[in-house]
């Protein structure tokens, strides 16, 4: 089985399901947790990301319902950049290791791809180290690169970082806490 992370048309994730076909397939056949087919009970459109499997997301047309499952015919396939760049407001603290020593955190957003940070310390574009992400199944210390400074209200400098050299299990890890803060924060 698949699972899945379902996104209405403003891209906003509302629930979560499995399937046993991959968005690769014309059609699927999506099963849902009792209840949460609720939350998706009114659309006609939603996207899915996938939490695992080659293709990373697609958006599809719902042309059935019936108790806890809908039935969605593919439209388009939506590229692995969906699912690389869903990024959520998440707030922890945490570590980056430098070779000169460690320094404080505080999370701004996390994607699968990367994260936005506030870090009292000036960091140069380019730049290599490694990350603490506390929100995984497990902790995982991971490779990263600042893409840049970006704007912020704080007095803190916010960065932009990407993951680098993820093997494939911290990836999924990654996705999984992802998508895992994404449909708690969603509304009921």
């Amino acid at each position: 089985m698949h699972k899945y992370l379902v996104l209405n048309s403003e891209g906003e994730a509302v629930a979560h399901c499995q399937s046993a076909q991959e968005l690769c397939e014309p059609m699927w056949r999506l099963e849902f947790s009792q209840g949460e087919e609720e939350l998706v009970w009114d659309l006609d459109h939603i996207s899915l990301v996938g939490a695992d499997g080659p293709c990373a997301a697609a958006e599809g047309h719902v042309v059935r319902r019936r108790d806890n499952m809908l039935w969605v015919e593919a439209v388009r396939d939506l590229g692995s950049k969906v699912r690389e760049n869903l990024r959520i407001p998440v707030q922890f603290e945490s570590f980056v290791y430098l070779p000169t020593g460690r320094l404080p955190i505080e999370s701004a957003d996390l994607s699968c791809g990367g994260i936005a940070f506030f870090c009292d310390a000036q960091l140069k574009e380019g730049e290599q180290m490694e990350v603490v992400i506390p929100v995984t199944s497990q902790p995982l210390v991971l490779r990263m690169k600042i893409l840049r400074q970006r704007s912020s209200s704080r007095k803190e400098p916010l960065y932009a970082a990407q993951f680098v050299d993820l093997l494939r299990e911290e990836e999924s890890m990654v996705r999984e806490a992802v998508f895992s803060i994404q449909l708690q924060k969603k509304p009921h």
